[in-house]
Protein backbone atom coordinates (compact mmCIF):
# COMPACT_ATOMS: atom_id res chain seq x y z
CA UNK A 1 0.00 0.00 0.00
CA UNK A 2 1.52 3.32 -1.13
CA UNK A 3 0.89 6.67 0.52
CA UNK A 4 0.57 9.43 -2.05
CA UNK A 5 1.82 12.77 -0.83
CA UNK A 6 -0.69 14.68 -2.95
CA UNK A 7 -3.52 12.84 -1.20
CA UNK A 8 -2.49 14.29 2.17
CA UNK A 9 -4.39 17.25 3.52
CA UNK A 10 -2.56 20.49 4.30
CA UNK A 11 -3.03 19.79 8.00
CA UNK A 12 -1.41 16.35 7.60
CA UNK A 13 1.60 17.87 5.84
CA UNK A 14 2.00 20.51 8.55
CA UNK A 15 1.84 17.84 11.24
CA UNK A 16 4.55 15.80 9.49
CA UNK A 17 6.82 18.84 9.17
CA UNK A 18 6.26 19.80 12.80
CA UNK A 19 7.00 16.20 13.84
CA UNK A 20 10.25 16.22 11.84
CA UNK A 21 11.23 19.50 13.47
CA UNK A 22 10.52 18.04 16.91
CA UNK A 23 12.79 15.09 16.11
CA UNK A 24 15.57 17.43 14.94
CA UNK A 25 15.05 19.56 18.03
CA UNK A 26 15.32 16.59 20.40
CA UNK A 27 18.42 15.27 18.63
CA UNK A 28 19.99 18.72 18.53
CA UNK A 29 19.38 19.44 22.21
CA UNK A 30 20.56 15.99 23.32
CA UNK A 31 23.77 16.22 21.25
CA UNK A 32 24.57 19.79 22.26
CA UNK A 33 27.04 20.41 25.07
CA UNK A 34 25.84 23.62 26.70
CA UNK A 35 28.35 26.44 26.93
CA UNK A 36 28.99 29.00 29.63
CA UNK A 37 26.34 31.59 28.71
CA UNK A 38 23.60 28.96 28.82
CA UNK A 39 24.71 27.86 32.28
CA UNK A 40 25.38 31.43 33.44
CA UNK A 41 21.74 32.56 33.48
CA UNK A 42 20.72 29.20 34.92
CA UNK A 43 23.14 29.77 37.83
CA UNK A 44 21.96 33.34 38.33
CA UNK A 45 18.44 31.97 38.76
CA UNK A 46 19.48 28.97 40.86
CA UNK A 47 21.51 30.99 43.35
CA UNK A 48 19.20 33.97 43.69
CA UNK A 49 17.59 34.43 47.08
CA UNK A 50 15.07 37.00 45.85
CA UNK A 51 11.67 36.05 44.46
CA UNK A 52 11.71 35.33 40.70
CA UNK A 53 15.48 35.82 40.65
CA UNK A 54 15.14 39.61 40.68
CA UNK A 55 18.23 40.02 42.84
CA UNK A 56 20.57 38.76 40.14
CA UNK A 57 18.56 40.06 37.19
CA UNK A 58 19.12 43.63 38.30
CA UNK A 59 22.89 43.16 38.52
CA UNK A 60 23.59 41.20 35.33
CA UNK A 61 22.11 43.30 32.52
CA UNK A 62 19.49 40.80 31.33
CA UNK A 63 15.75 41.19 30.83
CA UNK A 64 13.67 39.34 33.37
CA UNK A 65 11.40 36.89 31.50
CA UNK A 66 13.83 34.04 30.77
CA UNK A 67 15.55 34.17 34.14
CA UNK A 68 12.23 34.37 35.97
CA UNK A 69 11.19 31.13 34.28
CA UNK A 70 14.54 29.58 35.20
CA UNK A 71 14.09 30.72 38.80
CA UNK A 72 10.79 28.83 38.93
CA UNK A 73 12.37 25.72 37.37
CA UNK A 74 15.28 25.74 39.83
CA UNK A 75 12.88 25.79 42.77
CA UNK A 76 11.98 22.21 41.76
CA UNK A 77 15.25 20.86 40.35
CA UNK A 78 18.91 21.84 40.09
CA UNK A 79 19.45 19.68 37.01
CA UNK A 80 20.27 21.96 34.02
CA UNK A 81 18.63 19.40 31.73
CA UNK A 82 15.24 20.86 32.65
CA UNK A 83 16.33 24.21 31.25
CA UNK A 84 16.95 22.51 27.90
CA UNK A 85 13.59 20.75 28.06
CA UNK A 86 11.82 24.04 28.76
CA UNK A 87 13.71 25.75 25.94
CA UNK A 88 12.73 22.93 23.61
CA UNK A 89 9.05 23.61 24.29
CA UNK A 90 9.56 27.30 23.46
CA UNK A 91 11.17 26.34 20.13
CA UNK A 92 8.30 23.93 19.48
CA UNK A 93 5.83 26.75 20.16
CA UNK A 94 7.41 29.17 17.66
CA UNK A 95 7.58 26.37 15.07
CA UNK A 96 3.86 25.71 15.59
CA UNK A 97 2.97 29.40 15.17
CA UNK A 98 5.07 29.63 12.01
CA UNK A 99 3.50 26.53 10.45
CA UNK A 100 -0.11 27.01 11.48
CA UNK A 101 -0.57 30.78 11.83
CA UNK A 102 1.74 32.44 9.32
CA UNK A 103 0.67 33.51 5.80
CA UNK A 104 3.65 31.74 4.24
CA UNK A 105 3.31 28.80 1.91
CA UNK A 106 4.04 25.42 3.44
CA UNK A 107 7.37 25.04 1.67
CA UNK A 108 8.40 28.50 2.87
CA UNK A 109 7.54 27.79 6.51
CA UNK A 110 9.23 24.38 6.34
CA UNK A 111 12.45 25.84 4.94
CA UNK A 112 12.39 28.67 7.47
CA UNK A 113 12.50 26.01 10.18
CA UNK A 114 15.73 24.74 8.63
CA UNK A 115 17.30 28.21 8.76
CA UNK A 116 20.41 28.87 10.80
CA UNK A 117 18.57 30.80 13.49
CA UNK A 118 15.42 28.68 13.81
CA UNK A 119 17.19 25.32 13.55
CA UNK A 120 20.29 26.05 15.63
CA UNK A 121 21.02 29.43 17.22
CA UNK A 122 17.57 30.02 18.74
CA UNK A 123 16.54 26.37 19.03
CA UNK A 124 19.48 24.25 20.18
CA UNK A 125 21.24 26.86 22.30
CA UNK A 126 19.17 27.47 25.44
CA UNK A 127 19.05 31.23 25.86
CA UNK A 128 16.46 33.96 26.26
CA UNK A 129 16.27 34.61 22.52
CA UNK A 130 13.84 31.77 21.76
CA UNK A 131 11.21 33.68 23.72
CA UNK A 132 11.88 36.60 21.39
CA UNK A 133 11.26 34.45 18.29
CA UNK A 134 8.00 33.17 19.76
CA UNK A 135 6.68 36.62 20.67
CA UNK A 136 7.72 38.15 17.33
CA UNK A 137 5.70 35.47 15.54
CA UNK A 138 2.71 35.70 17.88
CA UNK A 139 2.68 39.50 17.58
CA UNK A 140 2.82 39.23 13.78
CA UNK A 141 -0.15 36.86 13.82
CA UNK A 142 -2.31 38.98 16.14
CA UNK A 143 -1.47 42.36 14.65
CA UNK A 144 -1.85 41.29 11.03
CA UNK A 145 -5.39 40.12 11.83
CA UNK A 146 -6.58 43.26 13.66
CA UNK A 147 -4.24 45.90 12.18
CA UNK A 148 -4.37 47.65 15.52
CA UNK A 149 -3.28 47.15 19.09
CA UNK A 150 -5.47 44.94 21.24
CA UNK A 151 -5.11 43.55 24.73
CA UNK A 152 -3.48 40.44 23.24
CA UNK A 153 -0.90 42.30 21.17
CA UNK A 154 -0.17 44.62 24.09
CA UNK A 155 0.61 41.69 26.38
CA UNK A 156 2.76 40.06 23.70
CA UNK A 157 4.76 43.24 23.07
CA UNK A 158 5.19 43.80 26.82
CA UNK A 159 6.63 40.29 27.14
CA UNK A 160 8.71 40.68 23.97
CA UNK A 161 10.42 43.77 25.36
CA UNK A 162 11.46 41.77 28.41
CA UNK A 163 13.22 38.95 26.57
CA UNK A 164 16.48 40.66 25.52
CA UNK A 165 17.99 44.05 24.80
CA UNK A 166 17.51 43.53 21.06
CA UNK A 167 13.86 42.61 21.47
CA UNK A 168 13.48 45.66 23.71
CA UNK A 169 14.90 47.94 21.02
CA UNK A 170 12.75 46.42 18.29
CA UNK A 171 9.66 46.68 20.49
CA UNK A 172 10.36 50.41 20.80
CA UNK A 173 10.73 50.59 17.01
CA UNK A 174 7.44 48.72 16.56
CA UNK A 175 5.68 51.17 18.90
CA UNK A 176 6.96 54.13 16.87
CA UNK A 177 5.94 52.39 13.65
CA UNK A 178 2.43 51.65 14.93
CA UNK A 179 1.95 55.37 15.63
CA UNK A 180 2.75 56.04 11.98
CA UNK A 181 0.94 53.00 10.55
CA UNK A 182 -2.31 53.74 12.40
CA UNK A 183 -1.92 57.54 12.07
CA UNK A 184 -2.08 57.86 15.84
CA UNK A 185 -0.14 61.12 15.65
CA UNK A 186 -3.50 62.66 14.71
CA UNK A 187 -5.45 62.70 17.96
CA UNK A 188 -8.92 61.17 17.81
CA UNK A 189 -11.20 60.15 20.65
CA UNK A 190 -11.66 56.77 18.97
CA UNK A 191 -7.94 56.10 19.49
CA UNK A 192 -7.88 56.57 23.27
CA UNK A 193 -7.70 52.83 23.85
CA UNK A 194 -4.82 52.59 21.36
CA UNK A 195 -2.92 55.25 23.31
CA UNK A 196 -3.53 53.28 26.50
CA UNK A 197 -2.12 50.11 24.92
CA UNK A 198 0.92 52.05 23.67
CA UNK A 199 1.54 53.41 27.17
CA UNK A 200 1.47 49.88 28.62
CA UNK A 201 3.90 48.61 25.98
CA UNK A 202 6.14 51.62 26.61
CA UNK A 203 6.16 50.75 30.31
CA UNK A 204 7.30 47.26 29.31
CA UNK A 205 10.16 48.79 27.33
CA UNK A 206 11.03 51.04 30.27
CA UNK A 207 10.97 48.09 32.67
CA UNK A 208 13.33 46.16 30.40
CA UNK A 209 15.64 49.17 30.08
CA UNK A 210 15.88 49.58 33.86
CA UNK A 211 16.91 45.93 34.17
CA UNK A 212 19.39 45.99 31.30
CA UNK A 213 21.00 49.38 31.89
CA UNK A 214 24.51 48.82 33.33
CA UNK A 215 24.80 49.96 36.92
CA UNK A 216 27.53 52.20 38.27
CA UNK A 217 29.31 49.12 39.62
CA UNK A 218 29.30 47.25 36.29
CA UNK A 219 32.72 46.25 34.93
CA UNK A 220 31.74 44.25 31.84
CA UNK A 221 34.33 45.13 29.16
CA UNK A 222 32.49 47.19 26.54
CA UNK A 223 34.19 49.95 24.56
CA UNK A 224 31.43 52.26 23.34
CA UNK A 225 31.92 54.36 20.22
CA UNK A 226 29.84 57.09 18.58
CA UNK A 227 32.19 59.89 17.50
CA UNK A 228 34.68 60.27 15.96
CA UNK A 229 33.53 57.86 13.26
CA UNK A 230 35.18 54.44 13.55
CA UNK A 231 35.40 52.83 10.11
CA UNK A 232 36.38 49.41 11.45
CA UNK A 233 33.38 49.35 13.80
CA UNK A 234 31.16 50.33 10.87
CA UNK A 235 32.60 47.53 8.71
CA UNK A 236 32.01 45.04 11.52
CA UNK A 237 28.40 46.20 11.89
CA UNK A 238 27.55 45.88 8.19
CA UNK A 239 29.31 42.51 8.11
CA UNK A 240 26.79 41.37 10.69
CA UNK A 241 23.95 42.47 8.41
CA UNK A 242 25.44 40.28 5.68
CA UNK A 243 25.83 37.35 8.09
CA UNK A 244 22.21 37.71 9.22
CA UNK A 245 21.14 36.59 5.73
CA UNK A 246 24.15 34.52 4.67
CA UNK A 247 24.95 32.78 7.98
CA UNK A 248 27.43 30.28 6.58
CA UNK A 249 30.33 29.88 9.00
CA UNK A 250 33.98 29.61 8.08
CA UNK A 251 34.05 25.90 8.83
CA UNK A 252 37.69 25.50 7.78
CA UNK A 253 38.61 27.44 10.93
CA UNK A 254 38.97 25.50 14.17
CA UNK A 255 36.73 27.97 15.99
CA UNK A 256 34.12 28.76 13.37
CA UNK A 257 31.07 29.78 15.40
CA UNK A 258 30.09 33.44 14.89
CA UNK A 259 32.25 33.68 11.75
CA UNK A 260 31.35 33.99 8.08
CA UNK A 261 32.96 32.11 5.21
CA UNK A 262 33.64 35.39 3.35
CA UNK A 263 35.26 37.18 6.30
CA UNK A 264 38.89 38.27 6.07
CA UNK A 265 41.41 38.03 8.90
CA UNK A 266 39.93 41.19 10.48
CA UNK A 267 36.47 39.62 10.71
CA UNK A 268 34.84 41.77 8.01
CA UNK A 269 33.53 41.19 4.48
CA UNK A 270 33.87 43.43 1.42
CA UNK A 271 31.66 46.50 1.84
CA UNK A 272 29.65 45.83 -1.30
CA UNK A 273 28.41 42.42 -0.12
CA UNK A 274 26.18 43.80 2.68
CA UNK A 275 24.97 46.49 0.24
CA UNK A 276 23.98 43.90 -2.36
CA UNK A 277 22.21 41.76 0.24
CA UNK A 278 20.41 44.80 1.66
CA UNK A 279 19.11 45.74 -1.79
CA UNK A 280 17.99 42.17 -2.52
CA UNK A 281 16.16 41.55 0.77
CA UNK A 282 14.55 45.02 0.66
CA UNK A 283 13.08 44.59 -2.85
CA UNK A 284 9.77 43.14 -1.58
CA UNK A 285 9.21 46.22 0.60
CA UNK A 286 10.34 48.83 -1.94
CA UNK A 287 6.85 49.93 -3.04
CA UNK A 288 5.22 49.47 0.37
CA UNK A 289 6.38 52.53 2.26
CA UNK A 290 4.85 51.58 5.60
CA UNK A 291 6.54 48.15 5.64
CA UNK A 292 9.78 49.66 4.32
CA UNK A 293 9.73 52.17 7.18
CA UNK A 294 9.50 49.42 9.81
CA UNK A 295 12.31 47.53 8.07
CA UNK A 296 14.69 50.49 7.77
CA UNK A 297 14.00 51.74 11.31
CA UNK A 298 14.65 48.32 12.84
CA UNK A 299 17.80 47.63 10.83
CA UNK A 300 19.12 51.11 11.58
CA UNK A 301 18.54 50.66 15.31
CA UNK A 302 20.34 47.30 15.48
CA UNK A 303 23.28 48.32 13.28
CA UNK A 304 23.81 51.51 15.28
CA UNK A 305 23.81 49.51 18.51
CA UNK A 306 26.30 47.01 17.05
CA UNK A 307 28.53 49.89 15.94
CA UNK A 308 28.20 51.57 19.33
CA UNK A 309 28.97 48.50 21.47
CA UNK A 310 31.15 46.39 19.19
CA UNK A 311 29.01 43.30 19.86
CA UNK A 312 29.30 40.85 16.98
CA UNK A 313 27.64 37.53 17.77
CA UNK A 314 25.04 35.61 15.76
CA UNK A 315 22.52 35.61 18.60
CA UNK A 316 22.47 39.42 18.32
CA UNK A 317 22.38 40.06 14.59
CA UNK A 318 19.87 37.24 14.12
CA UNK A 319 17.25 39.80 15.19
CA UNK A 320 17.70 41.47 11.79
CA UNK A 321 16.54 38.22 10.18
CA UNK A 322 13.61 37.98 12.60
CA UNK A 323 12.59 41.55 11.75
CA UNK A 324 12.70 40.65 8.04
CA UNK A 325 10.32 37.72 8.67
CA UNK A 326 7.93 40.04 10.54
CA UNK A 327 8.00 42.56 7.67
CA UNK A 328 7.42 39.83 5.08
CA UNK A 329 4.57 38.49 7.23
CA UNK A 330 2.88 41.91 7.22
CA UNK A 331 3.52 42.30 3.50
CA UNK A 332 1.72 39.04 2.77
CA UNK A 333 -1.29 39.86 4.94
CA UNK A 334 -1.73 43.61 4.49
CA UNK A 335 -1.16 43.78 0.75
CA UNK A 336 -1.75 40.20 -0.44
CA UNK A 337 1.37 40.57 -2.56
CA UNK A 338 2.14 37.57 -4.74
CA UNK A 339 4.77 37.90 -7.45
CA UNK A 340 7.75 35.99 -8.76
CA UNK A 341 10.31 38.54 -7.58
CA UNK A 342 9.23 38.23 -3.95
CA UNK A 343 9.22 34.44 -4.24
CA UNK A 344 12.75 34.52 -5.67
CA UNK A 345 13.96 36.83 -2.88
CA UNK A 346 12.35 34.62 -0.25
CA UNK A 347 13.90 31.56 -1.89
CA UNK A 348 17.36 33.18 -1.93
CA UNK A 349 17.16 34.07 1.76
CA UNK A 350 15.97 30.69 2.99
CA UNK A 351 18.44 28.89 0.71
CA UNK A 352 21.36 30.74 2.34
CA UNK A 353 19.79 30.23 5.75
CA UNK A 354 19.21 26.54 5.10
CA UNK A 355 22.81 25.92 4.03
CA UNK A 356 24.13 27.70 7.12
CA UNK A 357 21.59 26.06 9.42
CA UNK A 358 22.10 22.47 8.29
CA UNK A 359 25.90 22.81 8.28
CA UNK A 360 25.99 24.31 11.78
CA UNK A 361 23.48 21.81 13.13
CA UNK A 362 25.63 18.97 11.79
CA UNK A 363 28.86 20.54 13.06
CA UNK A 364 27.38 20.72 16.56
CA UNK A 365 26.37 17.07 16.19
CA UNK A 366 29.82 15.76 15.26
CA UNK A 367 31.96 18.12 17.34
CA UNK A 368 31.85 19.06 20.99
CA UNK A 369 30.48 22.55 21.45
CA UNK A 370 32.01 22.90 24.92
CA UNK A 371 34.07 20.56 27.10
CA UNK A 372 32.84 22.00 30.40
CA UNK A 373 30.31 19.19 30.82
CA UNK A 374 33.04 16.57 30.24
CA UNK A 375 35.30 18.21 32.83
CA UNK A 376 32.49 18.14 35.39
CA UNK A 377 31.73 14.49 34.67
CA UNK A 378 35.43 13.61 35.02
CA UNK A 379 35.50 15.23 38.46
CA UNK A 380 32.42 13.23 39.46
CA UNK A 381 33.79 9.96 38.10
CA UNK A 382 37.12 10.32 39.92
CA UNK A 383 35.59 11.32 43.23
CA UNK A 384 36.63 14.98 43.30
CA UNK A 385 33.23 16.63 42.96
CA UNK A 386 33.07 17.43 46.71
CA UNK A 387 36.66 18.64 47.10
CA UNK A 388 37.38 22.31 47.67
CA UNK A 389 37.80 23.87 44.23
CA UNK A 390 39.68 26.94 43.07
CA UNK A 391 39.29 28.20 39.53
CA UNK A 392 40.36 30.81 37.03
CA UNK A 393 39.04 32.39 34.89
CA UNK A 394 35.59 32.77 36.43
CA UNK A 395 33.47 33.26 33.29
CA UNK A 396 34.55 29.89 31.86
CA UNK A 397 33.56 27.90 34.95
CA UNK A 398 29.76 28.06 34.88
CA UNK A 399 29.42 24.64 33.15
CA UNK A 400 31.32 22.97 36.00
CA UNK A 401 29.56 24.90 38.79
CA UNK A 402 26.16 24.05 37.30
CA UNK A 403 26.79 20.38 36.57
CA UNK A 404 28.33 19.79 40.01
CA UNK A 405 25.57 21.86 41.66
CA UNK A 406 28.00 23.80 43.80
CA UNK A 407 30.00 26.97 44.20
CA UNK A 408 33.69 27.30 43.36
CA UNK A 409 36.31 29.68 44.73
CA UNK A 410 36.91 32.10 41.85
CA UNK A 411 40.26 33.85 41.86
CA UNK A 412 38.75 36.92 40.18
CA UNK A 413 36.51 37.52 43.21
CA UNK A 414 38.42 35.73 45.96
CA UNK A 415 35.16 34.16 47.05
CA UNK A 416 32.92 31.15 46.55
CA UNK A 417 30.74 31.89 43.52
CA UNK A 418 28.85 30.12 40.76
CA UNK A 419 28.10 32.72 38.08
CA UNK A 420 30.35 35.61 37.06
CA UNK A 421 29.86 38.90 38.86
CA UNK A 422 30.84 41.75 36.57
CA UNK A 423 31.34 44.39 39.25
CA UNK A 424 34.17 46.70 40.28
CA UNK A 425 35.38 44.16 42.86
CA UNK A 426 36.29 41.69 40.12
CA UNK A 427 40.06 41.31 39.63
CA UNK A 428 41.47 41.23 36.11
CA UNK A 429 44.85 39.94 37.27
CA UNK A 430 45.84 37.31 39.79
CA UNK A 431 49.18 36.96 41.55
CA UNK A 432 51.19 34.19 43.14
CA UNK A 433 50.27 35.18 46.69
CA UNK A 434 46.56 35.23 45.74
CA UNK A 435 46.81 31.59 44.67
CA UNK A 436 48.72 30.66 47.84
CA UNK A 437 46.03 32.28 50.01
CA UNK A 438 43.28 30.43 48.20
CA UNK A 439 45.04 27.07 48.54
CA UNK A 440 45.78 27.65 52.24
CA UNK A 441 42.08 28.33 52.87
CA UNK A 442 40.94 25.26 50.98
CA UNK A 443 43.44 22.75 52.28
CA UNK A 444 42.66 23.35 55.97
CA UNK A 445 40.63 20.15 56.26
CA UNK A 446 43.56 18.07 54.97
CA UNK A 447 41.87 16.98 51.73
CA UNK A 448 43.42 17.72 48.32
CA UNK A 449 42.38 20.94 46.65
CA UNK A 450 41.31 20.90 43.01
CA UNK A 451 42.53 23.80 40.89
CA UNK A 452 40.80 24.31 37.53
CA UNK A 453 42.38 26.63 34.98
CA UNK A 454 40.93 27.72 31.66
CA UNK A 455 44.07 29.71 30.83
CA UNK A 456 47.78 29.32 31.47
CA UNK A 457 48.78 30.14 35.04
CA UNK A 458 52.16 31.82 34.71
CA UNK A 459 53.21 30.83 38.25
CA UNK A 460 52.78 27.11 37.61
CA UNK A 461 55.89 25.26 36.47
CA UNK A 462 53.70 23.10 34.22
CA UNK A 463 53.23 25.95 31.72
CA UNK A 464 56.85 27.12 31.57
CA UNK A 465 58.14 24.32 29.33
CA UNK A 466 55.46 23.66 26.74
CA UNK A 467 57.49 21.08 24.81
CA UNK A 468 58.10 18.96 27.88
CA UNK A 469 55.70 20.10 30.63
CA UNK A 470 56.15 18.86 34.18
CA UNK A 471 52.97 17.07 35.23
CA UNK A 472 54.15 17.21 38.86
CA UNK A 473 55.78 20.29 40.33
CA UNK A 474 56.11 22.34 43.49
CA UNK A 475 54.25 25.61 43.98
CA UNK A 476 55.00 27.51 47.19
CA UNK A 477 54.78 24.77 49.85
CA UNK A 478 52.40 22.52 47.93
CA UNK A 479 52.71 19.59 45.57
CA UNK A 480 50.75 20.11 42.35
CA UNK A 481 49.85 17.36 39.90
CA UNK A 482 48.15 17.79 36.54
CA UNK A 483 45.31 15.29 36.47
CA UNK A 484 43.46 15.99 33.22
CA UNK A 485 43.12 18.37 30.31
CA UNK A 486 40.02 19.08 28.25
CA UNK A 487 40.77 20.96 25.01
CA UNK A 488 38.34 23.57 23.70
CA UNK A 489 35.41 22.55 21.56
CA UNK A 490 33.63 24.87 19.13
CA UNK A 491 33.56 27.50 21.89
CA UNK A 492 37.24 28.45 22.12
CA UNK A 493 37.36 29.96 25.62
CA UNK A 494 36.28 26.77 27.35
CA UNK A 495 39.32 24.57 27.89
CA UNK A 496 40.19 23.13 31.25
CA UNK A 497 43.34 21.97 33.02
CA UNK A 498 42.58 20.14 36.25
CA UNK A 499 45.26 20.04 38.96
CA UNK A 500 45.31 18.28 42.33
CA UNK A 501 47.09 20.17 45.11
CA UNK A 502 48.32 18.55 48.33
CA UNK A 503 50.59 19.51 51.19
CA UNK A 504 54.22 18.50 50.87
Amino acid sequence: MHLKLNSWSLSDKKFVILSLYIILLILGLSNHEMWRDEYEEYLQARDSGAIFGLQNIMSQGHAMLWQTCLWIITRFSHNPLWMQVFHGFIALAFAYVLLYKSPFKLWQSALLLSSYFLLFEYAVISRCYAFGVLFFFVFSHFYSKQKKLTLKTTIVLFLLANTSIYAMMLTAVICAWIIFFQRLYVFKKDNIKQYLWLIIVSLGVLLAYLQIKPGADNSFPVHRVILPFDKYRFDVAITQFFSAFVPICKFQNKFFWNTNFLMNSLGIVKWYLPLIVFIIVSIPFATRIKILLLWVMGVGMILFFQYHTGFRFARYYGHIFLLWIVCFWFLQVFYQVKNKINTIVFGFVIAMQGIGGVMMYNADRVQKFSTGYDAAQWLKKHGYSKNYMIASVDFAMSPIAAELNRKIYYMQHKALCSFTKWDKKRLNSIYSNDISEAIAEGIKNGCPVIFIASHEIEYFEFYKNKKNPKNEFIFDKYKVKKMAYFPPGIEYYERYWIFKITKI
